[in-house]
């Protein structure tokens, strides 16, 4: 079979620099069945949607896929739509958290035939082959699907993969490999590898090591949610990172996995093997304050770690615990500290907004940042995202209404309020954020004034 596999244009306000792992990995399970794959990727050929389908027109396919997070429906939609009005009999698949999160309203309100759910590897295989053979869906695990009258059906979940080893690497060599190496992802001193030209002076990329997350934060999407917390084997992960680094020159490697640091051993054995393979190598991850140890960061930069990105949210441990964050004020300091201790500095996330949010509770998150140095230049909005327990809350209290127009506004930074979970009007809430921001930016001159 031929498919065509799409990736959607997101963040258009910057260059596109996250090699998009979903498709990579489903492109190369699909190739390994023996398919034909094309990809067209709109994150970096940012054409118009006209000119989009008129390239889709052109491209002889069977089977039509795209994927994505949620907040690319607004583009999955129309592209959707009009690729069914061009090719009415080709099935049209939908996969990643767009399909996992909403797939109800993605197959009521648009003319998608199938929702892949989940890990979608096996399901994909398993799809196409069905397909191929006119052997019907019903069998087909992982999908929600609409029959010849336009009725949908759910099939039971997929089990798990249990050996991330047997997955072969992402078909890199599909997509526009140049545009994600040149594009910096993760680095904290990222304006370093930058020329006068505006190109990368170090080629960087993205990969996992690991899939799921076994903490219960309300407010987070999980790509595998329920379907367990898998490490692949070092010696997997280390062959990835020969190839990146012999075949295309990788040098910054970032881990965007969920939870990196769930597994101590695991981080001490990556970091002596990356040592062992070269000394030219620096890389990045997440972190989570309560699993950190001063021994652990030390180690990682010793290894070439050069960030670890942390989710505080918030300094109050009244709103930590409403968030079920599971960690400490206390545990957030210290890995705070000791990141900025080893690596210079922490890269953190915040957020305002949370159920239980007061005045006192937006002071703490304050005081937290002065006494740890942060000024973020940006503190997001708590956003209910579908698939998360603060969407069910949110839509059981009445903030959501339609799903689909809903979804339609969301945008993937939290940069506006989308539902106000607080007992602030939204003008006060936008208000606080402001001022937060402006506090923290003012205390910062006075501790440098050198930088006025």
């Amino acid at each position: 079979m031929k498919i065509l596999l799409v990736n959607p244009p997101i963040r258009t306000w910057a260059k596109p620099n996250v090699f998009p792992l979903g498709l990579g990995y489903l492109a190369a399970v699909l190739l390994n069945a023996g398919h034909e794959v094309e990809v067209l990727d709109l994150n970096v050929d940012r054409m118009s949607f006209e000119d989009a389908v008129e390239r889709i027109k052109k491209t002889e396919f069977d089977i039509f896929g795209i994927g994505g997070i949620v907040t690319t429906y607004k583009i999955v939609k129309p592209l959707v739509n009009a690729v069914k009005d061009a090719f009415p009999k080709k099935p049209l698949m939908v996969g990643g958290s767009v399909a996992t999160s909403i797939p109800r309203t993605l197959l009521e309100r648009t003319r998608a035939d199938i929702a892949c759910i989940g890990e979608g590897e096996e399901t994909v295989v398993e799809l196409v082959e069905a397909l191929q053979n006119g052997s019907g869906l019903e069998s087909v695990l992982g999908i929600w699907y609409k029959d010849g009258m336009g009725n949908i059906h759910q099939n039971g979940p997929r089990p798990a993969l249990s050996n991330l080893d047997d997955l072969p690497l992402p078909a890199w060599d599909l997509f526009p490999m140049d545009e994600y190496l040149r594009n910096p992802i993760g680095a904290i001193n990222r304006n370093k590898w930058i020329d006068g030209s505006g190109e990368a002076s170090v080629l960087s990329m993205n990969l996992n090591a690991n899939r799921g997350c076994p903490y219960p934060c309300i407010y987070c999407y999980h790509d595998f949610l329920g379907q367990g917390y898998r490490s692949r084997s070092i010696s997997n992960v280390m062959k990835e990172i020969d190839i990146l680094y012999k075949k295309y020159g990788v040098r910054y490697f970032h881990f965007v996995d969920d939870e990196f640091s769930l597994k101590k051993q695991y981080v001490y054995d990556f970091c002596a093997a990356i040592k062992a393979y070269a000394d030219d190598i620096t890389w990045g991850c997440s972190g989570r304050v309560n699993l950190m140890t001063e021994d652990m960061i030390k180690t990682m930069h010793e290894a070439g770690c050069q960030q670890i990105g942390y989710g505080i949210e918030s300094g109050s441990q009244k709103i930590l615990d409403i968030l079920k964050k599971k960690a400490t004020v206390q545990q957030a300091k210290d890995s705070v500290r000791w990141t900025q201790k080893y690596l210079g500095e922490a890269d953190c996330s915040l957020m305002v907004g949370s159920p239980g949010e007061t005045r006192e509770t937006v002071q703490e998150t304050i005081d937290f940042c002065k006494e740890t140095g942060l000024t973020p230049e940006v503190i997001f909005f708590l956003t209910p995202y579908p698939g998360t327990d603060l969407y069910d809350m949110a839509t059981k209290m009445g903030k959501i209404g339609d799903e689909e127009d809903y979804v339609l506004r969301l945008n993937e930074q939290g940069e506006n309020i989308m539902v106000n979970m607080t007992d602030f009007s939204d003008q006060e809430l936008n208000d606080i954020q402001q001022y937060m921001i402006s506090e923290l930016k003012a205390w910062n001159k006075l501790r440098h004034p050198e930088s006025r």
